[in-house]
């Protein structure tokens, strides 16, 4: 029987806080989320609308919430943004509430001395009610908005990012760190 009840922000964190105490395996997680989140980003009224659009000149990053297992946040990349190889120390679930995200995911193999060989494993157009899964050993990738207008997403991590210190890698598999930036909303 078809439900036409709403799902909301809170029923998702509801989930999550529950499938983060059952589960331990990254791999398990993000199956288990992954489809909650398809159901979360089909209903964008249900994420506060100053969480859905960026400031004048720079990306947005919000945080929607945080918990000891996990983090939620909302991103919205404007025209053109992209963000170049990273990796995330974590799991992640990524669904496109608005428009569409091409992102590039890589097999990253060290060759020493601050640098890498990157190879492009695929090159995905995610569309609107999209979900992309990272789990560690499969999380490194790019993300670019190709379009004109802004996409908008939710981003899930098991971990905050905000502070974590990270790795990027330029085209020319130049090793360099990354710092997430804060929240703008926190």
């Amino acid at each position: 029987m078809a439900t036409t009840e709403t799902y909301t922000l809170n029923d998702f964190v509801g989930d999550l806080d529950r499938i983060t105490r059952e589960e331990t395996s990254a791999t398990r997680v993000t199956e288990r989320v992954a489809p909650l989140l398809a159901r979360l980003v089909r209903n964008p009224r249900s994420i506060p609308a100053e969480y859905l659009r960026s400031p004048a000149g720079q990306r947005g990053r919000y945080i929607l919430h945080r918990a000891p297992k996990f983090n939620v946040t909302s991103v919205v990349w404007r025209p053109g943004d992209r963000a170049t190889a990273h990796n995330h120390e974590t799991w992640g679930v990524i669904g496109v509430v608005e428009n569409e995200i091409e992102e590039t995911r890589y097999r990253v193999t060290e060759t020493g001395a601050g640098r890498a060989k990157l190879e492009v494993a695929s090159v995905t157009r995610h569309p609107t009610g999209a979900v992309s899964r990272l789990v560690p050993g499969d999380e490194v990738h790019g993300m670019y908005n190709p379009t004109s207008r802004d996409t908008i997403e939710i981003h899930v991590y098991g971990r905050d990012l905000a502070g974590l210190k990270r790795r990027r890698w330029d085209d020319d598999g130049t090793e360099k760190p990354l710092v997430s930036d804060k929240y703008l909303n926190c």
